[in-house]
């Protein structure tokens, strides 16, 4: 089963993301924008206050990861040669959340979008 990946913005920046995501896991993973009615349906399914949290979210075992911890979960999925990043998640999950909220908070910058993000 395809595990759902709830991305936050559909700036320049998240779609870039999105793309490599579907780049790195192929068709383990199935991408959605918040606001589709899956993302709907797994608010109702999985009732969880992370739900609430502005970032990217996969949900896995009946469990919602978000930021950092999405983040690490998304490259359990991907190919072996990939696996060498995973030496990033030996920081601990505060510092990691940290540049989560750097780069997401700059993600207009880095973007260089013509089209905003909505959030």
């Amino acid at each position: 089963m395809k595990s759902p990946i709830f991305i936050d913005g559909n700036c320049r920046f998240c779609r870039f993301c999105a793309k490599v995501l579907r780049r790195m896991c192929g068709d383990k993973i199935q991408i959605e924008f918040q606001g589709s009615s899956l993302y709907q349906t797994y608010v109702l399914k999985y009732p969880d206050p992370l739900w609430e949290v502005d970032s990217i979210k996969i949900v896995q075992k009946d469990k919602v990861w978000v930021k950092s911890q999405a983040i690490e979960r998304v490259l359990y999925l991907a190919p072996w040669y990939y696996q060498i990043l995973r030496i990033f998640f030996l920081l601990p999950s505060r510092v990691l959340d940290k540049g989560y909220d750097f780069i997401a908070k700059n993600r207009l910058i880095w973007g260089k979008s013509v089209d905003a993000c909505e959030l």
